[in-house]
């Protein structure tokens, strides 16, 4: 169904007109945005392209055809380089080609042009956009085979929740077993990320406040952003949390101790209070990572406010070690610990106890309290009871002390986690997917008005600012919980089952944003990586932005990386999640409601919900 929706798809684009055009296109530049923002031609179009600047210094540069331009204020010439043909700039009065390839393009800044440059851009869409309309097809597909399948799926067949198989890696690796058992093994990754949070710290305090020449900028919101969604959350779960530095002088307070653990490790806590039960969820840790996010043009353009934030959290994570027991700043306030609490659930990995029989037996407790080889668990949770990833940093401690050798590491299905315990939790799915619409509209979009509004430090509009935040909270904190609230109470409805608790149905509908989410913020972030990688070579070059050249790399030409292919990954990874989430939430569906007939009825209205918010993310991506 997914193959022949694609077809489809591919069938209903609309074509290009019969006879090539000829198109006379002036595009002004200014920070930071291009007018016009969107450009529409068809396949074999000849194009005049003429750029200049109303401003400061810009530049064009058009993904797929080898055009560099350089725009100066005041003149009505502009100099052009295309790389395939010449190394050097030449002044001239405009460009002509042919629009050869269909798809969407951007055209970007390639001069550093103020704080938000490198989400300056346009769009050039080339009809017929067959990647837009063939994975718009595809979704439409795979959403109607789903039904199909759910609907023909047989009365008595079993359905489990979550996939069965499960390989223990410490047995097959026993070398990895021996290093997570060692005392220094965590140290030996927090150690030296917590020097280079120090020199991200000083780049971002004395080095250049041009965030695409300071490490603090490019490393931290480029580099490791990317490495985070894409790599370490899918494939590790929490394990950035146990490489992390922001608690390490906070946990070396409250133990005494840095890797030789107490002998009175059990008696440790005395002084120290419990975390208030009613802040026991990750309420406080939404709402801070939300206002975070509203100010996150100045956050991720300007070195001075991302060290004041990074270097307030670890301070943060400290006074809060002084008072309270365990991680409780790592639990209930970190920005980052919410968001990674929620994608854990969709990990291929996990710590577990490999007989939950042994767990409920032992009297020692010591994978919760602690024991001569390692300390108790950071996060205040009882390792061998544990079935989600949502509270597990993955430190390795329950490991070492278990003293029967019974907890271990594990891969298992993507998706495996599928149940969120209270509203908190779904919520944060409700943020992180408003979140990730959000920055695909104000980062990757074009539109300069978004970016005017989001860029309140800079442009001082803040009408327009308070509008754009308003909008933020809204869709996060109501318009988008309502819509789903709505969704599952049609889907009982249509159901005929009135009995179900809608509050399960609200919880385990809301799930399936867990991995429609996750594959929309991996979308997100190919590009960020694959356009900006020249600055990350620079500034490892150059941290400061002080003229340095530690390693040559310092003065590489801005060049996006394969900027052509790029909506060809995202389609991927928005089908991928696509997938999971029918699948997943069909299987929440059996499990509240049964039947397969009644389960499908129940979960229609979500499916389509899913499927119309993947919709949405193409749109914005390769629309």
């Amino acid at each position: 169904m997914t193959l022949a929706g694609a077809v489809i798809g591919a069938l209903l684009t609309p074509g290009p007109t019969d006879s090539p055009e000829t198109h006379q296109l002036d595009i002004l530049a200014h920070q930071y945005a291009y007018a016009p923002h969107r450009v529409i031609v068809d396949q074999g179009d000849n194009i005049r392209l003429h750029v200049a600047s109303d401003d400061v210094v810009h530049g064009l540069y058009l993904e797929g055809e080898e055009l560099n331009a350089v725009a100066y204020p005041g003149r009505l010439d502009f100099e052009l380089r295309q790389p395939g043909r010449s190394a050097d700039f030449a002044p001239v009065q405009e460009v002509e080609f042919t629009a050869k390839r269909w798809g969407k393009y951007r055209y970007r800044c390639s001069i550093t042009c103020g704080p938000l440059h490198p989400f300056m851009l346009g769009e050039l869409v080339v009809r017929p956009n067959y990647p837009y309309w063939t994975a718009s097809g595809a979704v439409v597909g795979m959403l109607v085979g789903a039904i199909v399948l759910m609907w023909t799926r047989p009365a008595g067949e079993p359905l489990r929740l979550t996939p069965a198989w499960r390989l223990d890696l410490l047995a097959r690796f026993p070398r990895v077993k021996w290093y997570v058992t060692r005392r220094w093994f965590q140290f030996a990754f927090v150690v030296p990320a917590l020097f280079f949070f120090t020199v991200l710290l000083v780049a971002g305090f004395w080095g250049s406040p041009i965030g695409s020449r300071n490490i603090i900028i490019t490393f931290v919101w480029i580099l490791w952003w990317f490495v985070l969604i894409t790599v370490l959350v899918p494939f590790g779960g929490r394990i950035w949390c146990a490489l992390c530095p922001f608690p390490f002088f906070g946990e070396w307070f409250q133990r005494g101790r840095l890797m030789v653990v107490r002998q009175d490790v059990r008696r440790m806590w005395q002084g120290f209070r419990h975390w208030p039960k009613r802040l026991s969820n990750i309420w406080l840790q939404n709402v801070l990572f939300l206002l975070l996010c509203t100010f996150s043009a100045v956050l991720v353009t300007r070195p001075v406010v991302s060290a004041f934030v990074l270097g307030g959290l670890i301070l943060g994570a400290t006074v809060i070690a002084v008072f309270y027991r365990y991680r409780a700043f790592c639990n209930y306030l970190c920005p980052v610990s919410g968001f990674l609490s929620l994608y854990s659930m969709a990990s291929a990995v996990e710590v577990r106890a490999k007989d939950p029989q042994r767990c409920a037996q032992c009297e020692t407790k010591a994978c919760r309290l602690g024991s001569e080889n390692g300390w108790g668990c950071p996060w205040a949770q009882t390792p061998g009871r544990m079935l989600r990833n949502n509270y597990c940093g993955m430190c390795m401690e329950c490991i070492k002390t278990c003293p029967s050798g019974n907890m271990t590491l594990r891969a298992r299905p993507f998706c495996t986690d599928v149940q969120l315990k209270g509203y908190d939790e779904a919520w944060k799915a409700f943020i992180m997917v408003a979140l990730a619409v959000l920055y695909s509209v104000t980062l990757l979009g074009p539109w300069g008005t978004v970016k005017a509004w989001a860029n309140v430090a800079e442009v001082g509009d803040w009408g327009g600012f308070l509008l754009y935040a308003g909008l933020i909270w809204t869709v996060a904190l109501g318009v988008l919980p309502a819509v789903w609230f709505l969704l599952a109470w049609l889907g009982r409805l249509l159901s005929g089952r009135p009995e179900v608790p809608a509050k399960a149905l609200f919880l385990g509908f809301a799930y399936v944003l867990v991995p429609v989410g996750l594959a929309a913020w991996i979308a997100f972030s190919f590009p960020l990586i694959f356009v900006n990688v020249s600055h990350i070579l620079a500034t490892a070059s150059d941290p400061m932005g002080w003229g340095w050249d530690l390693v040559g790399l310092a003065h590489v030409p801005w060049r996006p990386v394969w900027p052509e292919y790029m909506g060809y990954i995202q389609i991927t990874m928005l089908l991928v999640g696509l997938a999971y989430g029918l699948d997943r939430g069909y299987r929440l569906a059996v499990a509240r409601y049964g039947q397969a007939h009644t389960a499908t009825r129940g979960f229609l209205p979500t499916a389509v919900g899913i499927a119309l918010l993947t919709l949405v993310f193409l749109r914005l991506f390769t629309g």
